[in-house]
């Protein structure tokens, strides 16, 4: 069994339901939770050692305006996807905010450098595929619509020490920021699969590394895919009209596919589903394209902390 996107949490609690002759890639929902939740990812690495920047998590409106971070810093829900409810505070004067007691919020010092992804499947803490690629263009500056396989080893290494320590199985992906400096901050864990996927090809044999972890099996560099309808729709706003119009005409979208058209081309009225489930549900038309199988979490002690909790 190989869960595809959020709904590993659920597959993780009812592991013991599971036949033995039946293996589900992944970890124990504990193991997740840390992973997923944002402010327990943060004090997972900084309690392995990694550089992880400055944060804070914050209950209520009166612990957000004690916040000690100087502006612009960001605020963000200690469970959420995709940077979709990411806010950028850039005044002195904290914004007004409704918090959910069962996902407050983590507020973080702003860091400024270029942005990268890794997405990763590893078996008990050992590498059997991976690949990194660039923010390039996306959803204001976060969710990425393009993908291009790239070498990166200083993130490649991150990957491995942090897969080793933890003995993690499954699938695991991260966000990077990189600072003019050359230090790396992880900033975010997404433990399940993502967009990484679409870098590799049928000549790559991904499968393989769902069930052997002897070999570590990465894409073609350079090699690159495209959401081009969420660039038609976003992405032009990311960079110039012509190097989106270079990269558009240039690049494969992840669906099409001459073999089997009807995917691509059912895509637009997919879309009016989801401005309708937006106006209906009073959501971000981008929140639409996964909420049926978001998971924001349960009730957890281990977010009942002693208000606007430091994490340096």
């Amino acid at each position: 069994m190989i869960p595809t996107f959020e709904e590993i949490f659920c597959l993780s609690q009812g592991l013991n339901r599971f036949p033995k002759s039946c293996t589900v890639l992944c970890e124990n929902y504990e193991t997740l939770d840390q992973l997923h939740n944002k402010w327990l990812f943060n004090k997972k690495i900084h309690s392995l050692g990694f550089k992880a920047p400055r944060s804070y998590l914050v209950h209520s409106q009166e612990e957000l305006e004690k916040v000690p971070l100087d502006v612009p810093y960001i605020l963000k829900p200690s469970y959420s996807r995709a940077a979709l409810k990411i806010q950028k505070v850039t005044s002195s004067k904290p914004p007004k905010v409704k918090v959910n007691p069962r996902n407050p919020l983590v507020a973080q010092e702003y860091l400024h450098g270029k942005k990268y992804c890794s997405y990763s499947i590893a078996h008990h803490g050992k590498l059997s595929a991976h690949t990194v690629y660039p923010v390039d263009f996306s959803i204001e500056g976060n969710s990425c619509l393009n993908f291009e396989a790239i070498a990166h080893l200083p993130i490649e290494n991150w990957v491995k020490t942090f897969l080793e320590k933890e003995k993690f199985t499954g699938q695991i992906a991260f966000d990077f920021i990189e600072l003019p400096s050359g230090d790396l901050y992880a900033i975010e864990c997404n433990p399940r699969g993502t967009s990484g996927l679409h870098l590799f090809q049928g000549k790559d044999d991904l499968p393989k590394a769902f069930f052997d972890p002897e070999t570590c099996i990465t894409p073609t560099l350079g090699y690159s895919k495209q959401l081009a309808w969420g660039m038609l729709l976003y992405g032009w706003k990311t960079r110039q009209i012509s190097q989106f119009a270079r990269k558009f005409i240039k690049v494969r979208d992840v669906i099409f596919s001459r073999k089997d058209l009807k995917p691509f081309l059912f895509q637009p009225l997919l879309f009016v589903v989801y401005i309708f489930r937006s106006f209906k549900l009073r959501e971000r038309l981008p929140a639409m394209f996964t909420f049926d199988i978001d998971w924001n979490g349960q009730a957890s002690t281990d977010l009942d902390q002693t208000p606007c909790e430091e994490l340096r």
